[in-house]
């Protein structure tokens, strides 16, 4: 006999309110006084959550908050951050509020930033939610990302060629973002905003989710739907996150492993670990040592494939080696130990930038206060003699193509002028004697990605002049 309206309803809460209670009580504990910032956008996925937390929070004595973020990329954000108020003061949960419209509107200005709007999005709102949370003196973020969430990642990671630690998909817990639904669908989640009345005056789904130029959108509208009925698989966003589960698994064993392969020993501001210990381990597994390693240290992502490289090229090479593995971290090698550890400059590190710059056209890069412009103009002596602010060059683009513009990366090479073949940029950084604080604020203009002109430094020899009658010219400016 099929169960009633009320039955069915019950159980649905249910499940939201016990899935909650176990994922605090053993991933992530939370204890009578602690305070936890819901990412509350308005949505049902997020309203969910809210409202679970919301009696979770009246049972463990725990306090709530929740916190949006008005991207203000739509004339109807703001109507979503009055309809999230709304909600949040039905449910009696605190509401913080931040608008980013103008930093924003800086960067169209001037010609936006490279990274997707997607990825831009994703950045500026982690960066405000672990604003608040240290603001509030919080304990976790917590998410409303859910089971579609995870197959959707799981199958753009395949789609990308992601290794074990990309196929583990998101993690439940990272840091201090915790993601408590994650076994849950979405369908059940909208079942219990229904089933509670929380659902909303006016609509509030982000519309840039209906973008199909994003492609975490084409998989969910058009990938996951055709996947699904092909095999006749209903089931088949479980199936994808038990993939993910298993990476992690997988991921877990290979941890154990390296901890009793790599015995650590504390350095300042890192860790260190025996450089034979690290050679004797097969070759599959350096890169999950590296990416081990990082984490023990307390770093937040891994080196790029071209850091290590360069790394084991040196440690391949004998005697000393060094080198800079991103976001402010260090390999070195002292005797017979090599480290890992915050390199000194980190406080002062200016922060990872990479724009786009349709062509011609100019753009502003706030993070080293300078304006870049690329123009076309008819070839003119002084392109041949060298200046430190602007320089011709032979790109292979017309008009409205696109440049890139972005700070030094660990592993980058260039071939400069005259030079017999492709060098370490760090290297020629050093040659030319340009300070290690001037070093992150080269603002590189890169081609298909390739480096094309570090200014006051080199220019790529394969974007030389020669017998060109028109260049493009790059100059750069304090704004």
């Amino acid at each position: 006999m099929g169960s009633s309206p009320v039955t069915a309803t019950i159980h649905t809460d249910m499940d939201l309110l016990d899935q909650l209670a176990a994922f605090f009580q053993q991933e992530a504990p939370v204890d009578a006084g602690d305070a936890v910032v819901v990412a509350f956008s308005g949505g049902p996925d997020s309203t969910a959550l809210l409202w679970g937390m919301s009696r979770l929070a009246r049972r463990r004595g725990f306090r709530l908050f929740a916190a949006h973020l008005d991207h203000a990329m739509d004339p109807g954000s703001a109507g979503r951050c009055r309809e999230a108020a709304r909600l949040a003061g039905r449910l009696g949960v605190p509401l913080i509020t931040e608008r980013i419209a103008e930093r924003r509107a800086e960067s169209r200005d001037g010609g936006g930033p490279a990274e997707s709007a997607e990825a831009a999005g994703r950045r500026a709102r982690y960066e405000f939610l672990e604003r608040t949370r240290r603001g509030l003196g919080a304990r976790w973020i917590a998410t409303g990302h859910h089971l579609d969430d995870q197959a959707e990642t799981v199958l753009l990671r395949l789609l990308f060629g992601s290794g074990l630690e990309g196929l583990a998909g998101v993690r439940p817990v990272h840091g201090a973002v915790v993601r408590p639904l994650l076994a849950m669908p979405r369908s059940q989640l909208a079942a219990a905003v229904a089933a509670a009345g929380l659902a909303p005056l006016a609509p509030v789904n982000d519309p840039t989710n209906l973008d199909l130029t994003v492609p975490r959108n084409r998989v969910r509208h058009r990938l996951l739907p055709v996947l699904a009925a092909a095999e006749s698989e209903p089931d088949l966003a479980s199936r994808l996150a038990r993939l993910a589960g298993q990476a992690r698994a997988a991921g877990r064993a290979l941890d154990r492993r390296l901890a009793g392969s790599l015995p650590l020993r504390p350095v300042e501001d890192g860790v260190a670990v025996e450089r034979q210990a690290l050679e004797r381990l097969p070759e599959e597994l350096l890169p999950f040592a590296f990416s081990w390693l990082h984490r023990r240290a307390g770093a937040p992502y891994p080196a790029a494939g071209a850091a290590r490289g360069e790394l084991l090229r040196q440690l391949a090479a004998g005697g000393r080696a060094a080198c800079d593995c991103g976001g402010g971290w260090r390999w070195e090698v002292s005797g017979e130990l090599l480290s890992l550890r915050r390199a000194g400059e980190l406080r002062e590190r200016v922060p990872d930038f990479t724009y786009t710059l349709e062509i011609p056209g100019e753009l502003d890069i706030p993070e080293i206060s300078v304006r870049m412009r690329v123009s076309r103009r008819a070839v003119e002596p002084w392109m041949f003699q060298g200046s430190p602010h602007r320089a011709g060059l032979a790109l292979p683009l017309t008009e409205g193509d696109r440049v890139t513009i972005r700070n030094r990366r660990p592993g980058d090479r260039i071939h400069p002028l005259g030079a017999s073949g492709s060098r370490r940029l760090k290297e020629v950084l050093i040659d030319r004697r340009v300070p290690r604080s001037t070093r992150e604020r080269l603002p590189l203009l890169c081609v298909g990605g390739r480096i094309a002109w570090a200014p006051g430094v080199a220019i790529d020899q394969h974007f030389r002049l020669d017998g060109h009658a028109t260049a493009w010219v790059a100059e750069v400016a304090t704004t």
